[in-house]
């Protein structure tokens, strides 16, 4: 099991239990955090589903240039497309290497942004009915 496949699952029991809790909270600036982890989760574990699709259609376009099955293009299964396709794989496998880490920043920025406007719109609606 690699990092990406820990981090859906991560993401998959956050969703899981903040879109099961969420009904139970009642206080709105709680409620709040509530939606805005659910909302970090949510992205967080589509963005990794999405890596990992597309690292396998890499890793599907890639191995077939290995024509002799060895996992390897030999000297003999070089051409220009086998080139590109494993240098492909090669630069993907450091992007998947480091997706997790980075999509969990990305997501919380959106999180946080969410989470300071529910909380202005919150208190404005608070101030308007006092």
């Amino acid at each position: 099991m690699n990092y990406n496949q820990i981090g859906i699952l991560l993401g998959i029991f956050a969703i899981a239990f903040f879109g099961f809790t969420v009904k139970k909270v009642s206080n709105p600036y709680l409620k709040g955090i509530w939606n805005s982890a659910l909302l970090v989760f949510t992205i967080y574990a589509a963005l990794l589903i999405y890596i990992e699709i597309r690292w396998q259609f890499i890793s599907d376009y890639a191995s077939k240039f290995d024509l002799n099955g060895n996992g390897f293009v030999d000297i003999n299964e070089y051409s220009d497309e086998a080139i590109k396709a494993m240098n492909r794989r090669t630069y993907g496998a450091n992007i998947r290497l480091y997706a997790p880490l980075t999509m969990a920043v990305f997501s919380s920025i959106i999180g946080f942004a969410y989470l300071v406007s529910d909380w202005a719109v919150t208190r404005f609606k608070n101030k308007e009915q006092n």
